[in-house]
């Protein structure tokens, strides 16, 4: 339920948008996400596909014309079969000019172009992509008990306001029918990743969020709504930075092209503006909270770190011994991974005597 004020907040922000519905706000502040059809033009989204096939044949010999050379797996830690990143060329797609739709939707979504470096006018993609090939007859109903359930951000520690992720942008390439590889969502995660943020403004570091992080299977097994998207090529879903989400298998024998963006802002979110001009991604924090209005002060400085792919040997060690500490410390706090975590892949902070990180 929400009082008579946030609905007041609520409709100051959608009366502000240039292009979303107050339907479509209404349902991103409600559920963290919003589907936008037809957000781009679909000659961006075939040429970023021809793109994503060539660099697929010159990097893995995978070939858009022989289905069975799509099961290359280079990730071994990601199952799935032809679940793969491309690389891209370089080219880029100013949203403002080549898709305005897509740029003012995300606009109106973070409340403003003044809330962006540049005003957004800088905003744009490049032409890499994530395909998710098959043929993978793996295919499951989303639960909470499995593995992949994540919250992106693995370059920064976050906080309630974190502003290197102020929105996720996932742009659609292909289209993506039910049970063809689509990205699930768990649409009532808002609230307990907002709950637990809240809670410690000292922030959590990226590695306890990502991959196979601990707080993950505590955050999940609280869910019980899951989406898988699903679209048309040139169509766009907007999910709120908070949203866990998790890659599945592809069984159809369609090639499914995607892509994921963050909206870094200017600055740290708010949620105690005095003029009360929150945005949509803030009221939606808001209203996880159960609050017109959150005091929130982060106890440390926002921090940069190479995410973990990425790290130097000393990097390593460093960020091992600190993600440690933090297991420690939200284990003496109460803060526990569920038993069944390692089951699915997970780390736990439940042994907090032993090294808790391989």
């Amino acid at each position: 339920m929400t009082s008579a004020t946030f609905n007041e907040n609520f409709s100051r922000a959608a009366a502000a948008c240039r292009e979303l519905t107050v339907d479509e706000a209404r349902h991103f502040v409600d559920h963290g996400f919003v589907a936008i059809s037809a957000a781009f033009p679909g000659q961006i989204a075939a040429s970023i596909c021809d793109h994503a096939w060539q660099d697929l044949y010159s990097k893995h010999q995978i070939m858009r014309d022989d289905p069975g050379t799509w099961i290359d797996q280079p990730r071994p830690d990601l199952p799935i079969n032809g679940y793969i990143r491309t690389a891209g060329s370089g080219r880029r797609y100013r949203l403002k000019d080549v898709a305005p739709r897509a740029w003012q939707t995300q606009i109106d979504l973070v409340g403003g172009p003044h809330r962006l470096p540049d005003n957004g006018a800088s905003m744009s993609w490049g032409d890499e992509a994530i395909a998710n090939l098959g043929p993978d007859p793996r295919w499951k109903p989303p639960v909470p008990r499995q593995h992949g359930w994540h919250k992106d951000g693995w370059h920064f520690r976050h906080f309630l306001g974190s502003p290197e992720q102020g929105l996720l942008t996932v742009p659609i390439f292909t289209d993506i029918l039910p049970k063809s590889g689509g990205t699930v969502i768990a649409t009532d995660s808002i609230a307990p990743v907002a709950r637990l943020l809240a809670g410690h403004p000292e922030g959590l570091h990226a590695d306890s969020v990502q991959g196979a992080g601990y707080l993950i299977p505590g955050l999940i097994e609280q869910c019980s709504e899951f989406v898988e998207l699903t679209g048309n090529a040139g169509d766009m879903v907007l999910l709120h930075p908070y949203m866990l989400h998790r890659p599945c298998a592809n069984p159809s024998g369609r090639p499914r092209f995607i892509a994921n963006h963050a909206l870094v802002l200017s600055e740290p979110m708010q949620f105690n503006r005095p003029e009360r001009d929150y945005s949509l991604v803030e009221l939606t924090v808001l209203r996880a909270l159960g609050s017109d209005h959150f005091d929130y002060r982060p106890t440390r400085p926002m921090q940069a770190l190479a995410p973990a792919p990425f790290r130097d040997r000393d990097a390593v060690d460093t960020q091992k011994e600190l993600l440690n500490q933090e297991m420690r410390e939200m284990a003496r706090a109460g803060i526990v991974t569920p038993e069944w975590a390692t089951e699915a892949g997970y780390h736990s902070n439940r042994d907090v005597t032993e090294s808790l990180v391989g």
